[in-house]
């Protein structure tokens, strides 16, 4: 089953979520996110922000499984839009992430997500670790379950280093002919179960669910114009004959709504926590997202927007980072209060031209 998009290449997101078992009985959770634009440049306050890797971070935890007790919890961000330079007064993206702290001791339960979004949600955080953990929060309930039934089903135990579950969330972003962007998400949920004979590795494989969604987004008004959903669900005796299942009923209503903002509300009061559509729902939240940082890699609309207005600034001067950045209290480099926002507001009171409708 192939997703039918047809434009050219611009950005890759990629999300992954990796439990592993540890040699003193705790889980390793280890989720990283990576964005790769592969055309485009976007000018910077500390210069120009060139195609290739923008954002590469990651969240590590320890977790009692048990419990679901989080017992440590630590991140790292090696590559950020945003370094400390004079004009954001010293401050950079990296800045917000130890107030992740705050979760050490929380348990991951259907109410984590609303602790996580109050100390790091909006200004208070890293939209892209927000992004992150969201989804390691969502899936790691569900797939701990499942551990539990697969362990007490074979009567064995994990083996330290050994792996349990993956999660991986790949959105890529390409440009249509007629300007329409086209959006292809990926994501899997692999679950193993305990294995001795090496030469066997498929006696490892417990469950692999896959969701493959595609969204055309209309340019300018960001409005979404099409939206398909299918999902495969295979398990040790149907690695051949399982089918993929068409879902586009159930996002049909969301067609006609604009990808940014609200979508993330529509989706949640569409699904809410209802088991059957949790993996639909993951992928259909990381659509916003993505489309934002897909909406870098195009660029290029803006130095045509700039040419053909006579009021605008000359195009080879470029769109600020304060006009294309991170929209308003997004996050904390992006608070309405802090240096970048007040470049940002300072750059519209002197200047005629608008940024382009992406």
């Amino acid at each position: 089953m192939q997703l039918p998009v047809t434009g050219h290449p611009l950005h890759t997101r990629s999300l992954t979520t990796v439990v592993s078992q540890r040699d003193d009985g705790r889980l390793r959770v280890r989720g990283d996110v990576n964005d790769l634009r592969k055309c485009g440049f976007v000018p910077m306050l500390s210069g120009i922000q060139p195609a290739g890797i923008i954002h590469q971070m990651f969240i590590e935890l320890s977790v009692d499984p048990g419990t679901r007790r989080i017992e440590s919890l630590e991140t790292g961000q090696p590559f950020v839009a945003v370094e400390p330079s004079e004009w954001t007064q010293g401050e950079c993206c990296r800045d917000p992430a130890p107030r992740l702290k705050a979760l050490v001791g929380e348990t991951l339960d259907a109410g984590f997500a609303k602790k996580l979004s109050a100390v790091f949600g909006g200004p208070r955080g890293c939209s892209h670790l927000l992004t992150l953990f969201q989804l390691m929060a969502s899936a790691l309930p569900r797939a701990l379950d499942r551990e539990e039934r697969i362990l007490a089903g074979s009567g064995s135990a994990r083996r330290p280093g050994e792996r349990i579950f993956w999660r991986s969330l790949f959105l890529d972003g390409y440009e249509a002919d007629d300007g329409a962007i086209e959006l292809a998400v990926q994501l899997h949920d692999f679950h193993g179960r305990p294995g001795e004979d090496p030469k066997r590795p498929l006696d490892r494989f417990a469950l692999h669910d896959e969701m493959r969604v595609f969204a055309r987004v209309e340019t300018p008004g960001l409005l979404l114009r099409e939206l398909r959903a299918f999902e495969r669900i295979r398990e040790r005796g149907s690695l051949a004959t399982a089918e993929w299942r068409c879902r586009d009923a159930e996002v049909e209503a969301l067609v006609g709504e604009p990808i940014i903002p609200g979508l993330a509300g529509k989706v949640f009061r569409q699904f809410g926590d209802s088991e059957p559509t949790a993996v639909l729902r993951d992928a259909l939240l990381q659509l916003a997202p993505g489309q934002i940082q897909v909406m870098a890699a195009i660029t290029d609309r803006w130095f045509a927007h700039a040419a053909d207005d006579a009021g605008a600034e000359k195009p080879e001067d470029g769109p600020p980072a304060g006009a294309i950045g991170g929209m308003v209290d997004s996050c904390y480099v992006w608070r309405a209060d802090g240096p970048l926002g007040d470049a940002r507001a300072r750059w519209k009171q002197r200047s005629p031209a608008e940024t382009p409708e992406a």
